[in-house]
């Protein structure tokens, strides 16, 4: 069962998705690039509103000169009430003490998911380490929103990533400039979740509002999407055994 991802800017936005139940709240501010951070005050309000009615996820932002620097903005996200918390690939992840950080943030109980850009090089060699390190998850995102997901990556590779992240028991998400009639062929690929912003907002433009009857239509779309997805798994199972 693939789960919904909104991500919103302001407390506005937040009620419109918390009011239609989606699964995760993801905090960003999209005028900050693909996974700008939303500032601490922002944030703060938005959790005091959706605690305990859907999960919280924030990003961290790209613009960290050290892993110390990374390190404190996980934690200050983390103390804020946010249950996951997102952090792009980087140059850190290819530093041993990197890992030994994460691990210790890890196992004070905080939820990590890591991004991977999907128009850039995708090294899913680094998959058992974040497994490793007690890493909650990986998704796949696009760093150009000039471009959708399956524009920049193939079905069967978007399939191959989620199976890669249950074969390490990681959560895999999928996300990157997605539209509504996407949804079919990404449900098919398995996600635990997948991601929209620039897909529920006015005129489809990412740093535009989110858009209230847009959000509604794709929580609908992702409904059938799974239910056509259970029915087709459970006749070629039917198929398999007979």
């Amino acid at each position: 069962m693939t789960q919904l991802l909104i991500s919103v800017k302001n407390i506005e936005e937040a009620k419109i998705a918390l009011e239609a139940s989606v699964d995760i709240i993801d905090l960003k501010d999209p005028n900050l690039g693909a996974l700008g951070a939303l500032d601490l005050v922002s944030t703060r309000k938005i959790v005091r509103l959706v605690y305990g009615h859907s999960l919280i996820s924030a990003t961290v932002g790209e613009l960290h000169t050290n892993i110390d620097e990374l390190v404190a903005d996980i934690q200050l996200r983390a103390n804020a009430g946010v249950d996951i918390v997102k952090v792009a690939v980087s140059a850190f992840f290819y530093q041993a003490n990197f890992y030994d950080a994460i691990t210790q943030l890890t196992k004070a109980g905080v939820k990590i998911v890591v991004v991977f850009f999907a128009d850039e090089e995708i090294n899913l060699n680094l998959l058992p380490a974040l497994k490793n390190a007690g890493v909650y998850g990986a998704m796949l995102d696009t760093k150009n929103k000039h471009k959708n997901l399956l524009q920049v990556q193939h079905q069967q590779a978007l399939h191959f990533f989620t199976q890669q992240c249950h074969q390490y028991q990681l959560k895999s998400g999928l996300a990157g400039s997605l539209q509504p009639q996407h949804i079919d062929q990404l449900v098919e690929t398995n996600p635990i979740y997948i991601g929209f912003r620039g897909g529920v907002c006015d005129s489809s433009q990412r740093k535009s509002a989110l858009n209230q009857a847009k959000v509604h239509e794709v929580i609908d779309m992702l409904r059938n999407g799974n239910r056509n997805s259970t029915k087709a798994q459970l006749i070629l199972g039917l198929a398999l055994h007979t």
